[in-house]
């Protein structure tokens, strides 16, 4: 089954900029040619076409609103063919906003077999305040969970179809979603616990996972937007996206939150494109043929 490559080139959730130039840094890196070494055939759909002005202002409640609808809706129409039978779907860069487009569409295609799973250091699960400014990237399950209706279209996604895996700690809103903090992956084992986890998912089900990559700790990755004091080490992270990659029920993967611009020698996004790389050729069977 082949990978389909999309770039999100947005920051539009986000408050500076870096993001939107994570798929440009990555394929220079070597993507494709990682994905060709591991046995892994790929099409590179391109970049999101975006619109030639996104709006962006720090007026409450959320950041560069509508920008994020505005690039929600392209992305939601993107994805929609991006998901099928006969494809894995690799959706790169942007802020953790872009959740929101690609899991409306996973819905869209799988209805309620659809399962979401976020590798994340935290909950963005944030409300929208008129005495704050926050940006979109903090509030994407927020979005999903209880945003419908008035600032987005009804998404049907609900709490008991999502988990967040990796936290650094408990928040004190969760929408009602499961959460598994950093110290529970860590005392457990990223590979057990993930296993545990997707075991509970219906067998008919099909899901979608969602990677930021400050879930990492900043040793393991100093380009995430914010980096972390605490978080996975390389081979914990690792551990967890070969664990659920290799779930044949995972159908595509948000990768987010990498910022070029802190990537001066590009040393980082190599780094990343080789653990994507590994990760996904966990997708083999034992005897060698491929699952994806």
């Amino acid at each position: 089954m082949n990978v389909t490559i999309t770039g999100i080139p947005i920051y539009s959730g986000a408050y500076v900029s870096g993001t939107e130039l994570a798929p440009a840094a990555l394929r220079a890196a070597g993507l494709m040619t990682v994905l060709q070494e591991q046995g892994i055939p790929a099409t590179d759909r391109g970049d999101l076409a975006l619109p030639a002005y996104l709006p962006r202002h720090n007026v409450p409640p959320v950041r560069n609103w509508p920008a994020p609808r505005m690039v929600w809706d392209l992305l939601r129409e993107e994805a929609r063919g991006c998901f099928g039978r006969d494809q894995f779907s690799l959706f790169l860069g942007g802020d953790c906003s872009v959740i929101v487009g690609t899991a409306q569409a996973f819905r869209d295609v799988y209805g309620d077999k659809a399962y979401l799973l976020v590798l994340d250091g935290h909950v963005d699960a944030r409300v929208p305040s008129a005495s704050r400014c926050v940006g979109a990237a903090g509030m994407g399950l927020w979005f999903l969970l209880q945003g419908g209706g008035v600032w987005i279209e009804e998404t049907g996604w609900t709490a008991d179809r999502i988990a967040v895996l990796g936290c650094q700690q408990m928040p004190d809103e969760t929408l009602g979603v499961e959460i598994f903090t950093l110290d529970q992956l860590c005392e457990r084992g990223p590979g057990p616990l993930a296993a545990d986890i997707l075991q509970a998912i219906p067998s008919d089900a099909h899901i979608l996972v969602h990677f930021d990559v400050d879930v990492m700790h900043k040793e393991a990755m100093a380009a995430a937007y914010s980096p972390s004091e605490t978080g996975l080490s390389l081979a914990q992270t690792e551990e967890l996206l070969s664990t659920v990659l290799a779930d044949p029920r995972v159908v595509g993967v948000n990768v987010t939150e990498f910022s070029a611009l802190r990537d001066v020698t590009g040393e980082q996004a190599s780094r990343l494109v080789r653990l994507l790389g590994r990760a996904l050729a966990a997708r083999k069977t034992p005897s060698g043929s491929d699952t994806i």
